[in-house]
């Protein structure tokens, strides 16, 4: 099996039922290891949830996009379980790397942002630089893949402030259940320090990844321009999904970090760098609009549309 490591390592996770298929992968497995089948563990298992965070799922994610996977862990596992559980990952890395997929675990304490410590995230962390802004991503960007549901979903934006509040009252109402949700806490304020951390990560990350990094770096920019008390995307998405407001792609957060940018430069009328951020956007999304397809995805259609608003022609294209 992929990934497969002797010792106590921590297996498990919350809420998660294999389907079919898998079950059919795991019992061919078993007996061709001659190994006797397992029921499935049972009480509060170690790994809360497994969730892609970036741009998987959004019109941003193309055939060349990695994935960044959080593995979110119960706070109690113990150092060499948590050893354990991250050399498990780097196996899985290796192997997807293997097939040509690039694939980045991340593990993740339940606590790590509550507690606002600066821990290791590898490849997409900066310290304890980036805390809100990292949260704000992970809250616009997560798919959950399995585990628990994201408990900061189900608070109101008007909320935000008194968020613990309003979840231990939630609780205590029996309207949520509470070892049912992955609770990674609320969106505080930004602090200048986080600003100036992330923006050098970006400056940073611009060597492989420029298009995405002028992007980031711009809504960076959108937020310190609203200092001290920006209005973070994820609440953005948040209200608008409380609101109904589902229309087309209007919740994708790729879509919606352009949009915020847009909004931005138009206000302070800077119309070169807004003719910037649209051509590494069309870049990112990767399709090819000057070349006919025999089968239109919806991310297609979505430049497409986004193309025909800036009025950009075929020449342009």
């Amino acid at each position: 099996m992929p990934g497969y490591l002797d010792g106590n390592v921590p297996s498990g996770i919350c809420f998660y039922t294999p389907d079919e298929t898998q079950r059919h992968y795991l019992n061919e497995l078993e007996l061709y290891r001659g190994m006797t089948p397992q029921d499935p563990p049972k009480g509060e298992l170690p790994i809360t949830g497994v969730y892609t965070m970036g741009s998987t799922s959004s019109v941003g994610q193309s055939c060349s996009s990695d994935l960044d996977i959080w593995v979110c862990h119960q706070s109690w596992l113990d150092g060499e379980e948590r050893q354990l559980l991250q050399r498990k990952c780097s196996l899985l890395e290796s192997w997807a790397a293997s097939l040509g997929v690039e694939v980045s675990f991340f593990l993740i304490d339940e606590n790590r942002f509550r507690h606002n410590e600066s821990g290791s995230l590898g490849g997409e962390d900066c310290g304890s630089t980036q805390h809100i802004l990292l949260l704000d991503e992970f809250y616009r960007t997560a798919v959950r893949l399995a585990g628990k549901r994201i408990l900061w979903s189900m608070v109101p934006c008007d909320e935000e402030e008194h968020y613990d509040d309003y979840v231990m009252t939630l609780y205590a109402q029996g309207v949520l259940t509470p070892n049912e949700w992955l609770d990674l806490g609320g969106l505080s304020s930004l602090s200048a320090e986080e600003y100036f951390g992330a923006s050098l990560w970006q400056l940073y990350k611009s060597i492989d990844s420029p298009y995405k990094a002028v992007l980031k770096t711009l809504l960076l920019e959108a937020y310190s321009w609203e200092y001290p008390n920006p209005r973070l995307l994820a609440k953005d998405i948040k209200q608008r999904l409380h609101d109904g407001e589902i229309v087309s792609f209007g919740l994708d957060p790729y879509c919606m970090m352009l949009e915020r940018v847009t909004e931005y430069l138009t206000a302070i009328e800077d119309p070169t760098r807004l003719d910037l951020v649209r051509r590494c956007f069309y870049l990112k999304v990767c399709e090819k609009l000057s070349r006919e397809r025999a089968c239109v995805g919806w991310r297609r259609e979505v430049l497409s549309q986004l193309v025909s608003e800036w009025g950009w022609d075929d020449a342009r294209v």
